[in-house]
């Protein structure tokens, strides 16, 4: 019978058992699975063993994977075997919950997790969608780059109409993610079409995946260009649903979301109906961080009339006040805001000052720390200072604050805009230069350092305020005499009469000039250069208002 056997192997066809041995021993992974405790995949599940021990069957997680975990995952993951595709899945869940922060991830790996994210089999996709979300978050920058470009937002995009919710909840923290990133990956979640999905979502029943769909459509309106986009998707109608829902994390959403919109488009009324105007404003008095971005949204809607009747509709001034005096100094800054918003409307000033606005307004006005704050508060009170109110801003003290803060060293540039911009105001006020002669030292300085502003030319705006004040204190005839000490004021001025100067500033110039040329102690070869520069310009003026100050200053006294 031997000679029979011998008979029948001299049939077989021997380059194949030559070629598949040394195959399966270089790639074991290649081997069909064995049943056994051995290390291939699907040795535990053909067991029946639980599935804790079934994710240790590729052996101990290493950083990175090694050469014969990747040959088993790749093998697993075309097994088309949904045993064998589902411990894969698994075994990268847990290995991305254990990647730590930033770490590099093989493309291998990636491509793994990817094609069992783009099967249809839930039990497959849980995990597999788990290990995308979690490298996409916690891997480094070629991470994202490399997940990327084998089309994962593409991926995400379809789970979101996944019937598991789990599936849900990790696309939208993919997609999360890819929207809190560059600008190009935002792009392409709103080109592959994540959009009406995502506003749809904000409508679950699922909690989770409310807040997943509240944070990709927050993270998504931070580009102009998709800000239209959003609105014809219905994203206000999903707003207003966070708003409402009473749930912070979700009201946090829709206020930052509102916050990034309301900049963007012409006319931010349609963003938020009246109940979700009352929704904001009843969050001025939850958590910190609720009060802070719920203020930043409201001033960014205040920025247009019509927002600022119906926010002011909303009995608004009542829970800002005390926010006022906020220990966290940007949520200090962020009431400070609104508060200027607000105070443009006409209605508004009575209002503001008869709550007692104006004693905690100055009081901010003096916290240089806080310079936005400051800032804030100045140009609140720069929008009080109209006729009917002046009086009352005066016998509050603001003057002598303003004056203190002008002269601070530490006062930056744009808090002495503002506050230059009400002392132009007040101190044409009598009231206001009976006080001002009270501290006469400190209006010297003040006086030294509009001076440095005039003749430096650095910042127009602020040159305009000075000649603002100059001229304001110099219808006093003490506080005048204060002005004319500092002949640097007086000639600096001259050289502003001229047709090159801007309409408003030369009006404000000629103004000063007539209130301080008839001075005794202004000699008269500065006059005679005043009256020369006023009237080469009275030749060359269009402006009838400029033309009449000429006028005036020309006339015989």
């Amino acid at each position: 019978n031997t000679t029979n056997l011998l008979h029948l192997l001299s049939f077989m066809d021997w380059r194949w058992v030559f070629q598949w041995i040394p195959c399966a021993w270089v790639f074991p992974s290649l081997q069909p699975p064995q049943k056994g405790r051995g290390h291939g995949l699907a040795a535990p599940l053909l067991d029946g063993t639980e599935d804790d021990n079934v994710l240790y069957a590729l052996g101990e997680i290493k950083m990175p994977l090694s050469k014969e975990q990747l040959q088993q995952l790749h093998y697993a993951t075309r097994s088309h075997q949904t045993e064998l595709m589902t411990v894969a899945a698994q075994f990268l869940a847990h290995y991305a919950d254990v990647l730590p922060m930033n770490s590099p991830v093989s493309v291998e790996a990636l491509e793994c997790t990817l094609a069992l994210m783009d099967l249809d089999t839930i039990e497959v996709l849980i995990p597999a969608s788990s290990a995308v979300s979690v490298m996409s978050s916690n891997g480094d920058d070629t991470v994202r780059e490399n997940l990327a470009k084998r089309s994962v937002i593409r991926l995400a995009v379809r789970l979101l109409r996944s019937p598991s919710n789990p599936v849900v909840v990790n696309a939208l923290a993919i997609l999360t993610t890819y929207a809190g990133s560059a600008d190009k990956y935002k792009i392409s979640v709103v080109r592959d079409g994540a959009l009406n999905p995502l506003c749809e979502l904000a409508f679950s029943e699922d909690n989770r995946i409310q807040k997943g769909s509240g944070g990709a459509i927050l993270n998504l309106s931070h580009i102009d260009t998709h800000c239209e986009q959003l609105l014809i998707c219905g994203v206000c109608e999903s707003l207003h649903h966070f708003l409402i829902s009473g749930d912070h994390h979700l009201q946090f959403y829709a206020a930052a979301t509102i916050s990034n919109l309301s900049v963007q488009v012409e006319d931010p009324s349609g963003l938020v109906n009246d109940e979700g105007l009352q929704s904001l404003v009843k969050l001025l008095r939850s958590s910190e961080r609720l009060i802070q971005q719920s203020c930043i949204a409201l001033r960014n809607l205040a920025s247009q009339s019509a927002m600022q009747h119906r926010i002011t509709d909303c009995e608004v001034l009542e829970p800002l006040y005390p926010l006022l005096r906020h220990h966290d100094p940007n949520i200090q800054t962020a009431a400070l805001s609104l508060l200027h918003n607000l105070s443009i409307l006409e209605e508004n000033e009575a209002k503001v000052i008869n709550m007692g606005y104006v004693p905690e307004l100055t009081l901010v006005v003096r916290q240089w720390q806080i310079p936005e704050g400051q800032r804030h508060a100045a140009a609140t009170l720069r929008n009080l200072a109209t006729p009917e109110h002046i009086s009352t801003l005066v016998t509050s003290g603001v003057v002598e604050v303003l004056v203190g803060v002008v002269t601070n060293a530490k006062t930056l540039l744009p808090v002495l805009h503002e506050v230059a911009a009400v002392l132009a105001v007040l101190s044409r006020d009598m009231e206001a230069q009976s006080r001002l002669l009270h501290q006469l030292p400190a209006v010297s300085n003040m006086m030294q350092l509009f001076a440095h502003f005039i003749r430096t030319r650095q910042d127009m705006k602020l040159v305009f305020y000075s000649l603002g004040v100059i001229g304001g204190i110099s219808s006093n005839g003490t506080l005048r005499d204060v002005v004319v000490q500092n002949t640097d004021i007086v000639s600096q001025i001259t050289h502003y009469i001229t047709p090159d100067t801007p309409s408003d500033l030369i009006k404000v110039v000629l103004w000063t000039t007539d209130l301080l040329y008839a001075h005794p102690t202004i000699n008269g070869g500065v006059k005679n250069e005043m009256l020369a520069s006023v009237t080469h310009l009275k030749a060359h003026a269009s402006d009838h208002d400029v033309i009449g100050a000429c006028d005036d200053l020309l006339a015989p006294s």
